[in-house]
């Protein structure tokens, strides 16, 4: 039987209220500390409570005592935000802030030390290509960030920041094993001399996975270096090399998922990557005049997929190889001042970026494929920014800003095959996002906050190409002309307010009218699908969250999330959007120090119902709400860390995934109950 989550919720924040108003006058006489310190929400360090917006800070405390394998593990509990990982270990998981469902991904920005990691196609962001052991900390910024990062930014931003190099010679080593054969190996070490400083890592992590043909294997290595020439002038130089290979799952029906749980295809399907990159990042100050900050950067992503079925007997091999190139230029320009003698930092820049995308399919029957299909894709996009903050009073902020951006596709395809007609076309697309909102402090870190903002979300490749029968057997590409570019008015209210130095509570609302929201539509435009503008679409919701730091040995946190995300025309109107729970909630506590280097950590997560992805008409049953406890006990002793934890400890059976094939629903079903254990060695 499921818990009653909403009682157990109710109690725990009530719980929280009580103890922090208790707590409150006890503490009044502390000294009030600076609240931390955040980049992404304004492109420039910014203190948090002064972010017209709901910022969440996972940092290197929070990372370390959780029990997380990967970045997505480390998002899950957060409010606002739904994770759906199809293969367990985090490789193909989709992220969605503020109830974008399916497409929740292509909504979601996300950023590592601030360079752009989205794809201009569909294959989404690969959530391994960081290794967890070299973040430093994940800023989440719930709502819009339309104006100083334009596209795919709808409902949020998410920066995943890395380590930065110590001039002080420092280093650790570590390996970790688990459930499923899983065993990972790690190095890092960083140390510098006068006004340089570098590090490099390196890890190797292997692992069968929860079902049949599940496996992963990951290899990573990377550094950074740090070089100050002069007061006025400093270089970070980073890069890495992520390589893996893993199989592909199929999803079960429920008939094969009552069978067996942990079944999958056998193993054929397979693929791997290999991914890399180079950033250049410049900052100049102009003495007195303002600073100059640029990155320059380069990834190159390859991907290679292999895909075997049977056909009358025979064995028919299909294989997908992809290239993805991007560069990368973003110079700003940062003036902290007075105007009329109140502070006032203005923000104006430039983001240039050009991505070719280059693809081959190979087919073949019981013999080496041939290549059968061509595809390349170029986006050139330019975006044009200004953000401001002015302080009308010393403690009320107003914030304002703008984004022109402009994206032009070069789009072609060629079937060598001979069934079906070319492709080559070119469409340029314009849109424009504003924002504006104000920030009221007040009682030390405590702040409130409204605002009001314009996104912009461009069609991604695959998008703005459809499959076309002409005739029977026949199919023709064909340009998604009809395709628009999705527009959204969002609007948010919240309040963060300390009731003592180590006890914080958030409340924020929020409501975003979505004009020509893009989707996959199967329903209306069998058997293939079309991407498609939905006339209107409204996300709203309440996240609420808290922490409590009580006595310098027991941590408390929980959150709860509700969100409604609905069609507000037809043809799906009143019906809600797949793949969006209405219920989120978390709650957890750490208890640490009391003995020396002991820490105990325990989190309940609730997941509510939603229906399965496609199912835009609501025809099929909703996929069952669950929940999970994740527990860690982790040990620090002069040089040495130990740990161990369990995930999933009352073994709950659960589908984070669920879409509507053929034969009905089919699932993802996550790992049951699964542990980890490792040590490691720091200097």
């Amino acid at each position: 039987m499921k818990p009653d989550w909403h009682k157990m919720f109710c109690t725990g924040m009530v719980g929280l209220t009580f103890i922090a108003g208790g707590v409150a006058m006890a503490e009044t006489q502390k000294d009030i500390t600076l609240a931390p310190v955040v980049v992404t929400a304004t492109r420039i360090e910014q203190r948090i409570e002064r972010v017209p917006a709901n910022v969440t800070v996972i940092d290197k405390e929070d990372i370390r005592n959780s029990n997380a394998k990967t970045i997505v593990d480390l998002l899950r509990p957060q409010e606002g935000v739904v994770v759906r990982d199809l293969l367990g270990n985090g490789k193909s998981s989709q992220v969605d802030l503020r109830g974008f469902g399916e497409a929740g991904p292509y909504n979601t920005l996300v950023l590592v030390d601030g360079r752009r990691v989205n794809e201009i196609d569909l294959s989404g962001v690969d959530w391994t290509q960081i290794p967890l052991g070299q973040i430093e900390r994940v800023e989440i910024v719930r709502g819009t960030g339309g104006v100083l990062y334009g596209n795919n930014a709808a409902g949020g931003v998410i920066n995943i920041i890395t380590k930065i190099p110590s001039k002080a010679l420092k280093g650790a080593a570590g390996i970790s094993a688990g459930s499923y054969e899983r065993h990972k190996e790690e190095a890092y070490i960083s140390g510098g001399h006068e006004n340089i400083a570098a590090s490099l890592f390196a890890s190797y992590e292997d692992t069968d996975g929860y079902r049949d043909n599940n496996d992963f294997r990951a290899e990573d290595i990377g550094g950074k270096v740090v070089f100050d020439p002069s007061e006025f002038l400093s270089l970070v130089l980073s890069g890495s090399y992520h390589a893996d290979d893993y199989g592909l799952l199929t999803p079960l029906t429920e008939v094969e998922l009552a069978a067996d749980r942990t079944a999958g295809k056998p193993p054929f399907d397979k693929a791997e990557t290999t991914d890399q990159y180079l950033n250049l990042g410049i900052d100049a100050d102009l003495r007195g005049y303002g600073s100059i900050v640029t990155d320059v950067s380069y990834r190159d992503r390859e991907t290679e997929a292999e895909f075997v079925d049977e056909f009358f007997g025979s064995l028919y091999t299909t294989q997908l190889k992809r290239d993805a190139k991007t560069w990368a230029l973003t110079p700003r320009y940062v003036q902290s001042g007075e105007i009329f003698g109140r502070a006032n930092t203005v923000i104006a820049g430039v983001d240039v970026y050009w991505s070719e995308l280059d693809l081959e399919t190979f087919s073949g029957v019981d013999a080496a494929p041939t290549l059968s299909n061509v595809a390349d894709a170029e986006s050139d996009t330019q975006g044009f920014y200004v953000n401001n903050e002015f302080s009308l009073l010393e403690n009320l902020i107003l914030s304002f800003g703008a984004r022109h951006q402009q994206v032009r596709y070069d789009l072609s395809q060629e079937d060598v095959t001979g069934f079906m007609a070319p492709l080559d076309d070119t469409i340029t697309e314009r849109e424009n996002a504003y924002s504006a909102g104000f920030t009221f402090l007040y009682q030390g870190k405590s702040s409130a906050f409204v605002r009001a903002n314009r996104s912009l979300r461009f069609p991604l490749t695959d998008e703005m190409v459809e499959t076309v029968e002409v005739a029977p057997f026949t199919y023709q590409l064909q340009l998604n002309s009809d395709l628009k570019p999705q527009i959204g008015e969002h609007y948010e209210v919240g309040i963060r307010h300390y009731f003592a130095p180590e006890i914080v509570g958030r409340l924020t609302l929020f409501r975003a009218n979505i004009e020509d929201e893009i989707f996959l539509d199967k329903i209306t435009f069998p058997p293939f699908g079309s991407n498609v503008n939905h006339p209107e679409t409204l996300h709203q919701g309440i996240e609420i969250g808290s922490r409590v730091e009580l006595f310098k040995q027991l941590t408390i946190f929980g959150n709860y999330t509700y969100t409604e995300a609905t069609f507000e025309k037809e043809p799906f109107k009143n019906n809600d959007i797949p793949a969006v729970p209405k219920n989120r909630a978390n709650l957890g506590f750490r208890i640490h120090d009391i003995v020396p280097g002991l820490v105990f950590s325990a989190d309940y997560n609730y997941v509510g119902s939603s229906y399965a992805i496609s199912d835009q008409a609501n025809l099929f049953d909703k996929l069952e709400d669950y929940y999970t406890i994740n527990m860690k006990l982790s040990y620090e002793w002069k040089r040495l860390e130990a740990f161990v934890g369990v995930n999933n400890v009352t073994d709950q059976e659960y589908s984070e995934y669920a879409v509507i094939g053929a034969s009905g629903l089919n699932f993802h079903p996550a790992p049951e109950i699964n542990w980890a254990g490792g040590l490691r060695v720091v200097f």
